[in-house]
């Protein structure tokens, strides 16, 4: 029978939510998805803040307990308790108490999921991806756009939109018609030997991998910079690549009449291998 973690005890799955939950009620909630390999989360940390940052911004009341060691100590447990060498772990936070739109409460409730992970280290995708752009639902610019949250609107009727079109992701637009992120990641080009992404204020996540990538290229000597991108720029780069900490690095193949290389994107699959722990 497999474990999840609620509120620092471990509990037979499934785990059941009450329909007054706040996070199923108003998507009061956010979420962080820890790639664990060889019982090691190499970029916990960098999940870390960003959660504690969400929830800060969301107004929860977060227990003083809730450190970075006190997490990866009760992540590793739960993780050794599903006997797994790699895995997938989903952090889930939500506003405790009733209330409607108006919380009676703001305690912070947290519960971990390990899903097991058939790969520990990234593979690129052998045949390019197919994307194009999404062309409804657009990401709203603010503090919260940066974290994922539980409400994934977009996110959801992007991936049903690229599905209808036989794509393999879709880039999904902020407010001024930028490209913000994709489905489930960053978005990442190679122009003018140039290692480029969006702007943090374009209303795309902000991703782990994103961040390990530019602390990375920086780190490497590679050169690298962040900005505001149009749709006919990032097209006209030599290379796009989608990044998430569960998948790594995905080498986009086409996108319209456009064809595109993966040279870089394995040379950085390979470099992000260099980081993850060995067996």
């Amino acid at each position: 029978m497999s474990q999840v973690w609620f509120n620092g005890q471990l509990q037979e799955a499934p785990f059941l939510v009450d329909t007054s939950n706040r996070a199923f009620r108003y998507g009061d909630g956010l979420f962080e998805t820890v790639r664990v390999v060889y019982n090691r989360a190499p970029f916990l940390h960098q999940h870390y803040i960003r959660f504690i940052e969400g929830m800060d911004l969301l107004r929860f009341e977060i227990p003083e307990h809730w450190s970075f060691p006190f997490l990866q100590k009760e992540l590793d447990k739960l993780v050794r308790a599903n006997d797994l060498q790699h895995a997938r772990v989903r952090m889930t936070a939500w506003r405790e108490g009733a209330g409607t739109h108006i919380p009676e409460q703001h305690t912070a409730s947290l519960l971990m999921e390990a899903f097991p992970l058939e790969e520990p280290y990234f593979q690129l995708n052998k045949e390019g991806l197919l994307i194009g752009v999404y062309p409804e639902l657009r990401k709203e610019i603010h503090p919260l756009s940066s974290h994922k949250s539980a409400n994934a609107r977009p996110y959801v009727q992007a991936a049903i939109f690229a599905a209808e079109q036989s794509w393999d992701d879709a880039l999904i637009l902020n407010t001024d018609g930028r490209p913000a992120d994709a489905v489930q990641s960053s978005i990442f080009c190679w122009k003018n030997e140039t290692l480029c992404t969006t702007a943090d204020g374009d209303g795309g996540v902000d991703g782990v991998m994103r961040r390990v990538l530019l602390k990375a290229a920086k780190q490497w000597g590679m050169p690298f910079s962040t900005e505001h991108m149009s749709i006919e720029e990032l097209q006209a780069a030599d290379e796009i690549f989608l990044t998430n900490t569960m998948q790594g690095i995905r080498w986009v193949g086409q996108w319209g009449d456009r064809v595109y290389d993966n040279r870089m994107a394995g040379i950085l699959t390979g470099k992000l291998n260099e980081m993850l722990p060995l067996s």
